[in-house]
């Protein structure tokens, strides 16, 4: 179990290790290290999941994991390549010592860090002369220097304990999965329960230390139903969750499994939906995925260095890329909005750089990239954003991305204007999509150059103009082009709502959030998603008793 005296007698022996590994690491002919940093993630916790009131898995997920970033050459020019975008295709000698131990002994951490420190020494020489081959057949974007360097930081946080254990989580997941047991029709439902406690600590070759901890608290309520056609419909609530005393009660827990099954026999009921390309009106969280896919990931300041990216905005910081009046921000070190913690808030990132509050648009014009100590042209620094996950290379990744209006719209007002644009385009119908839980993008300028983003909605509408009467549609995802999706944004309403969830990239999955209102667009393409076709289970499902 992390503590207080455990976490400095750690930190301790990483430092020493560093700086005999800085001193000792010298092959003549050869470039020495210029900077060194270590990473200790250290993660305690548990997961249990289990349906019609037994358990099917529960474990313990404690674990360590290091990381080491060893840099030869010189602060201008080490040897990464592309912002070291793609690295994680490789599968490195490295990658074998980047499991820890269990017992933190200060000794085991010295020997792990030293067996891990020098599979990177080899690889970082043979990635030196490597970029030399490589800088003779291409150009490289050296517009900036390779690693920034930075004052040294120290900092520590509180370091706590685990407040639940696997025997409740078990109980609890026991009697919330029984309850689906009144609704025979739902096929495979379950109930999951994750408490995550993770203790990061960073040292660096220019002096920084420091300590943050996090906790993650996470509860999902799956189900699914056939519809006539064979397509299989899905609903699952989440909560994510930073402070026991947010998560749901077994009460409220009780009326997410009623509205699962009513939402899964409205979709079944529903109408596949055909091809619409036409004005939309995007609920909160939908609207927060949608500038997370077409938008976010594209801030993120090493898709500037790599030669496979399409670097949309590389050359756009003073223009405008959004309509006037939207701003964009990315802060991290902001821990709540509204009475709601947010799941990509942190103290400190990857780097043992302290997190910041990004303006990256303002009133509609790119101001500034989001950045780890990768150097990126036109900005010197990091922001506090280099994150990664296991056996990844460090990246700017989002924290929490926060939309928000200058001339903001009351619901009415925004509703309003949406069938205006719908008569104005002759068209019977618009589209309402108030849930998305997904979404993809494409950033890569490989191939033919073409970047897209994909949004997988989970509840949407069809709104009659004359009427205003709803239609639920079923087996939808939108498709689009970045550019052209945010530039249609017409408005924004005063309704900014949290979506608290995952996000996948280049450096792995991490835990992030966005704050965003809901937002008319002028036009969204929408495809019918497909999906197998499925034979109904020949018997029903078994009797309790």
């Amino acid at each position: 179990m992390m503590n207080r005296k455990t976490a400095r007698a750690a930190l301790r022996a990483m430092e020493l290790e560093l700086a005999r590994s800085m001193k000792g690491l010298r092959i003549k002919g050869h470039p020495k290290p210029c900077y060194m940093s270590y990473l200790l993630r250290v993660r305690e916790g548990y997961s249990v999941w289990g349906r019609y009131g037994s358990v099917f898995y529960s474990c313990p997920m404690d674990a360590s994991t290091l990381h080491a970033d060893l840099r030869v050459g010189s602060y201008r020019t080490d040897q990464t390549v592309d912002g070291r975008i793609g690295d994680e295709k490789e599968s490195p000698a490295w990658h074998g010592w980047a499991d820890g131990p269990e017992d933190l002994d200060p000794f085991i951490l010295r020997y792990c860090f030293w067996r891990l420190t020098q599979s990177r020494h080899r690889e970082a020489l043979q990635d030196y002369y490597d970029k030399k081959a490589i800088a003779l057949e291409e150009r490289l974007i050296a517009e900036a220097p390779s690693l920034r360097k930075m004052n040294s930081k120290s900092r520590e946080c509180s370091v706590g304990k685990l407040r639940g254990n696997l025997a409740e989580a078990s109980d609890f997941v026991r009697r919330m999965s029984a309850l689906f047991l009144k609704y025979p029709r739902i096929d495979d439902p379950y109930v999951q329960f994750k408490e995550i406690l993770q203790t990061r600590l960073v040292v660096n070759s220019e002096g920084t230390r420091s300590i943050a901890q996090e906790r993650f608290l996470q509860v999902k309520l799956y189900g699914g139903m056939l519809a006539p056609d064979g397509v299989r419909q899905i609903s699952e609530q989440f909560f994510y969750v930073r402070n026991f005393d947010e998560l749901p009660s077994e009460e409220e827990l009780t009326e997410v499994i009623d509205f699962i099954n009513r939402d899964l026999r409205e979709l079944i009921a529903a109408e596949p939906m055909e091809p619409y390309a036409g004005p939309a009106l995007f609920g909160g969280m939908a609207a927060g995925v949608l500038f997370h896919e077409a938008i976010g990931h594209r801030l993120e300041g090493e898709r500037l260095l790599s030669r496979t990216e399409g670097r949309t905005f590389a050359r756009k910081t003073g223009e405008r890329v959004l309509p006037k009046g939207i701003d964009l921000f990315d802060d991290p070190s902001l821990a709540r909005f509204n009475g709601q913690s947010l799941y990509g808030h942190y103290t400190m990132d990857d780097e043992g750089t302290p997190s910041e509050r990004v303006h990256l648009i303002e009133d509609g014009v790119l101001r500034q990239f989001l950045t780890s100590r990768n150097g990126i042209p036109g900005q010197t620094g990091s922001n506090g954003h280099g994150r990664a996950a296991h056996e990844r290379e460090t990246m700017a990744r989002m924290g929490n991305l926060i939309v928000s209006a200058r001339n903001p719209l009351a619901p009415s007002e925004l509703e309003e204007r949406w069938m205006a644009e719908v008569e104005r385009r002759e068209q019977s119908f618009g589209l309402l999509v108030t849930e998305a839980d997904s979404g993809e993008t494409a950033t890569s300028g490989d191939a033919y150059d073409f970047q897209a983003f994909q949004i997988n909605p989970t509840a949407v509408y069809l709104v009659d103009r004359a009427s205003g009467k709803r239609r639920r549609v079923r087996d939808v995802s939108f498709v689009g082009t970045p550019l052209a999706a945010i530039q249609g944004i017409m408005a924004l309403g005063d309704d900014p709502v949290v979506d608290n969830s995952y996000c996948s990239a280049e450096s792995g999955t991490l835990p992030v959030g966005t704050i965003s209102p809901s937002a008319l667009l002028r036009d969204i393409e929408v495809q019918r998603s497909t999906g197998k076709r499925r034979h109904a289970a020949t018997l029903p499902l078994p009797p309790r008793h």
